[in-house]
């Protein structure tokens, strides 16, 4: 889960840095261009952070149908162990 936290926090960083007013008036064209960059880190950090929850997801997921898959076996084996600790 680290992993996923340090991408998320180098997405906002990315986000903040390029937000960043700079000292200089730019032209339109300048303006513009600067925004559709804007916009096109915008978008990829977002493409990125949703491709991070997806997978972050996934592996929550994977992580319950295996617990779930072992419940049974476990709880059989627990109460069998019960069972036995009674009946000595």
């Amino acid at each position: 889960m680290n992993k996923y936290h340090v991408l998320l926090i180098a997405a906002m960083a990315t986000l903040g840095l390029s937000a960043c007013d700079k000292q200089e008036v730019p032209s339109e064209g300048e303006a513009a261009a600067n925004q559709s960059s804007i916009m096109d880190s915008v978008e990829d950090a977002s493409e990125d952070a949703m491709e991070t929850i997806e997978e972050a997801v996934d592996e929550a997921s994977d992580s319950i149908n295996e617990m779930m898959e072992d419940l049974p076996e476990n709880v059989e084996e627990d109460l069998s162990d019960t069972v036995d600790k009674l009946m000595e």
